[in-house]
């Protein structure tokens, strides 16, 4: 779980799928597009917490051979949560925002 391929390349690939559906939401006015967002965010979050956990396992046990084959410095694993953390912040904040603009407007 803490290959560098797949602990940053699946955070990498989820930031390339969130800026695909944000443009499709930019130039469409499909209502739950925000909602995918949401997910994608949510879900990068969470899987960025799983590694950082897997991590957390590892220096509970005193594996320090395995954290020095690591290849990179164990802080990195902070960005996808924190960015993953801000993305779902922001699209939750849209999604309260879009909903009592629905509220007004009836």
């Amino acid at each position: 779980m803490l290959n560098p391929y797949f602990a940053f390349g699946v955070p990498a690939f989820l930031v390339f799928l969130y800026i695909i559906f944000a443009i499709i939401r930019k130039k469409s006015k499909l209502h739950y597009i925000g909602f995918v967002l949401l997910l994608i965010a949510t879900f990068m979050m969470a899987f960025s917490f799983q590694v950082l956990q897997g991590l957390w396992t590892l220096e509970d046990n005193h594996s320090t051979e395995q954290l020095n084959q690591l290849g990179y410095s164990p802080e990195w694993l902070w960005l996808p949560l924190f960015l993953g953390g801000v993305l779902a912040i922001v699209n939750l904040w849209r999604g309260v925002k879009r909903v009592h603009s629905f509220r007004e407007n009836t």
